[in-house]
Formats: structure tokens, sequence, C-alpha cells
């Protein structure tokens, strides 16, 4: 004989039934910000894309919204949270904002096979608002090219991972290659 589903409670007449929370696929944005002078002065420069130094993480901050944290916001360990069929979204940047020096991820890296869909760069028109001197309270709107690397989670597990990145100066002249290994937690809760 099946089973009727069990009633919470009834309001006039009508049975209630108990909710069932559902998962809907989430984007992380991850913004990495990398501190290009500090990696130049200790690492020097190289040209090496193939086989790029590993920089230690207090060269990195990594910053995602608190409930995304697993652990070390703000740092270049973060473990970020994630449930499978999520996305995560990697937007780079040197502490000067290029003014000084760029910096541009060219190589996702990874050894734990399949738990992530295999990253890669994407490219969107946007609008911004940009600051307007003439009248700062009435931001102008400017059209920019918005790069980030994605994926999307595909299996419970833990990801490590390494970034490869380029620093560039002012003129686009590469300085160096550099690299470092963050996390992601996948889970299915």
């Amino acid at each position: 004989m099946p089973r009727a589903a069990p009633v919470v409670s009834q309001i006039d007449g009508i049975s209630l039934y108990p909710f069932v929370e559902t998962h809907m696929s989430e984007v992380t944005d991850v913004l990495v910000a990398i501190d290009t002078k500090a990696v130049l002065d200790r690492y020097g420069r190289n040209s090496s894309m193939s086989n790029p130094p590993l920089i230690d993480a207090k060269h990195v901050f990594m910053i995602v919204t608190q409930k995304n944290v697993v652990s070390g916001q703000a740092g270049g360990e973060l473990d970020v949270a994630a449930r499978i069929g999520d996305v995560i979204r990697w937007r780079e940047n040197s502490l000067s904002l290029g003014f000084e020096e760029s910096c541009i991820f060219y190589k996702f890296v990874s050894s734990q096979v399949k738990l992530i869909s295999d990253p890669s760069p994407r490219e969107a028109e946007v609008k911004i608002p940009v600051p307007n001197p003439d009248d700062p309270s009435h931001p102008k709107k400017q059209q920019v090219s918005n790069y980030f690397w994605s994926c999307e989670t595909l299996k419970t597990g833990r990801v490590t991972y390494h970034f490869q990145f380029q620093i560039l100066d002012r003129s686009g002249n590469l300085c160096g290659c550099y690299q470092w290994d963050p996390f992601i937690s996948i889970r299915n809760d």
C-alpha cells in the first residue's frame, strides 16, 4: 500500500507538506589581486612560461563573498566552497590596477581529474560606470571587455590548482611568469 506524504499542518482544510530545499547553481566570483612589485622584487624577471616559479601565497590576495569561504579569505591560500553544478569565475589584477604593472592568467593546472570542468578564459563586453572628474556625483559609462576564467564544479572533493600568470609593465612588455596554488572544496549538501 503506498504511503501518503506526511502532513505538516492544515490551514482552512488545505494540507501543507514539508518544504524540500533544492539547490540552484550559483556563480562564485573570485577577485585575485597580486602584489606585482613584491613578486618582481623577490623572484626577479623571467620569461619561463612553461615552468614559472611557484611564489609565496603572501603576495596574492583572493576575495569571495563570505558564504563561499572555507578558509583563507583575502589571502593567497583561499579555499572556496562550491556545490556540484556551481560556476566559479576568477578575475585577476595587480594592486595598482594596471597603473604600474598588470597581471594576466595564462594557464590553469590541476592534478585532480574531472572534479571541475577545464577552466577557460572568457571575454564579455559590458558597460561600467567610471568616475567623471567634471561631475563626480554623475559617473560616465564606458564599454569595456570583461576578461575572466570560468569553470563548473562536477564532483565532490577538494581541488588544489595552480594559476600561472604573467606580469607585464605599462607598455605591455613581459616582466615575468609565476604561479601559486589555492584550493576549491566541492560538496553536495
